[in-house]
């Protein structure tokens, strides 16, 4: 985040008494909604707005594939993988020829387009489009099942996080980005896929993923790749204060511990006895000492009921990923809107004093794995006193215009502005 924010930051401290040693705060809560809701970006936000962009979908699909007595699976594509590269698995089940079987799956609001298939044992595909039904079966023989296939991978959606909270920052929603894949090999195991793509923060920024709905005793987390983000991070943790992967939140959820420094995870390098802490992936140059491009990391976190109990139920919007900043020495989570007041590691408020109801979100849910993130220091989507700026200004096909109306432009994140992405 820029120092464009500072006057507003020094008008919030004002406003807010803080008790460090218990790391909590309380707030003025009519000041801080003020200073919010003339920092965002958007002068007028929609009052019942929850910053969904994710529609729930069920259909039901008979594996009844002509001639095909080895069936393996159902799957619900974002794609023809015959004709479409990048293609992606949105839900999966594991059956044998002829059954029936419900999927739920998760796709952008306001899409309508996705493909069944039914996988045999060699995995081969049977794809057919969806034409708006929501009963799907292949006995009619109209379906794809030859060419050259590019094979599906999980779908993934991309989670975006603004620091400060919950003072305003820039929104350029930068600060951290998380792209993140969910795939289940069985009812009692599922597979998150962790990439962490961008830091455009200044300061030390931790990061967790809360298993909303599964218990911390419940289950066994694993690395596939035999270690953590931050392995071998050179000094104490701070925000995730233990070397397991797994903690329990304080509702009793497992948490799993992704990393206490994004700086540190995306270029581990120390200068003088200090982490070195630069933009990393979000300009589109390189300057000596402030920003750089840099390889992305990955890790695969598994995901095993101890009892053999289904835990596939988990979806990527139910799931909980925050970050971890510090402000005055209280630690605060930054969720999505959906969890925003959450606490889930640290208790940083004291009940409900810091809930403003100011409708605005710091972290933003994008039900897509390639979405184009804002360059440092551009907000995401402005529109104040009838201007309208940002990386996705696009005439009714803007942010702004979606954040004063949650009803309209809820496509806008098809429309970027070249220049100000990355």
């Amino acid at each position: 985040m820029k120092t464009t924010t500072v006057l507003t930051a020094v008008a919030a401290i004002a406003a807010i008494a803080a008790t460090a040693s218990c790391r909590k705060m309380t707030v003025d809560q009519e000041e801080m909604k003020k200073i919010v809701e003339g920092t965002f970006p958007i002068d007028t936000v929609d009052s019942r707005h929850d910053w969904n962009l994710v529609q729930q979908m069920m259909v039901a699909v008979k594996a009844d594939v002509p001639g095909e007595d080895y069936i393996d699976k159902v799957q619900i594509l974002t794609g023809n993988p015959y004709t479409t590269a990048g293609t992606e698995v949105m839900a999966e089940k594991f059956t044998q020829s002829g059954n029936r079987v419900t999927l739920n799956f998760e796709m952008p609001v306001k899409t309508t387009n996705f493909w069944v298939a039914a996988v045999n044992r060699q995995g081969r595909y049977f794809v057919m489009p969806s034409n708006g039904q929501d009963e799907f079966s292949f006995a009619d023989g109209d379906y794809q099942s030859s060419g050259t296939l590019r094979q599906p991978t999980p779908q993934a959606f991309t989670y975006l996080f603004e620091e400060n909270f919950p003072l305003p920052g820039d929104f350029d929603f930068n600060d951290v980005v998380l792209r993140i894949s969910k795939e289940s090999p069985s009812a009692n195991i599922l597979k998150l896929h962790v990439t962490l793509a961008a830091v455009g923060a200044d300061k030390m920024i931790g990061a967790a993923i809360r298993l909303h709905g599964i218990n911390y005793d419940d289950v066994t987390v694993t690395i596939d790749e035999g270690k953590r983000f931050d392995e071998d991070y050179p000094v104490n943790r701070y925000f995730i204060n233990n070397d397991e992967i797994c903690s329990k939140a304080m509702d009793g959820s497992a948490v799993i511990n992704l990393f206490d420094d994004a700086h540190w995870v995306l270029n581990p390098t120390e200068k003088d006895g200090r982490i070195v802490r630069m933009h990393y992936n979000t300009t589109k140059y390189q300057k000596e000492n402030e920003s750089a491009t840099v390889p992305t990391q990955t890790r695969t976190y598994t995901i095993a009921s101890n009892d053999g109990k289904d835990i596939s139920f988990l979806t990527l919007s139910s799931i909980d990923p925050f970050i971890i900043e510090n402000y005055n020495s209280i630690n605060m989570e930054v969720h999505t809107y959906k969890y925003k007041y959450t606490q889930v590691l640290w208790q940083f408020t004291t009940g409900q004093d810091m809930q403003t109801d100011d409708h605005v979100s710091w972290a933003l849910l994008m039900p897509v794995s390639t979405f184009r993130y804002p360059v440092e220091g551009i907000p995401i989507g402005r529109y104040r006193n009838g201007e309208i700026f940002g990386a996705y200004s696009r005439f009714n096909h803007s942010f702004g215009q979606w954040g004063r109306n949650r009803n309209t432009s809820q496509d806008w994140w098809q429309y970027p502005t070249d220049a100000q992405v990355y």
